[in-house]
């Protein structure tokens, strides 16, 4: 199980659920998905959970097939 923090680098730095890795929204609605296999089992959350909902749709647009939103960091950590 792998957690994706979509939130901003600061927003990130300033405390995220251990191991999980940082790829922020953005980058996503620029067309940089994170370099996964795309059946890995992947759980997103940001802040209050709007972000990681629309990076689910996303990444499922561009073939992943195991995402989970996880809601805010708050619900995760």
């Amino acid at each position: 199980m792998i957690y994706i923090d979509v939130r901003t680098k600061g927003e990130y730095d300033s405390g995220h659920k251990d191991g999980a890795l940082n790829h922020d929204i953005m980058e996503m609605m620029e067309g940089k998905f994170p370099n996964l296999p795309k059946d890995s089992e992947i759980i997103l959350y940001c802040e209050s959970g709007n972000r990681s909902m629309m990076a689910k749709g996303m990444m499922e647009g561009v073939g992943f097939t195991n995402i989970t939103n996880g809601g805010s960091y708050s619900d995760v950590a």
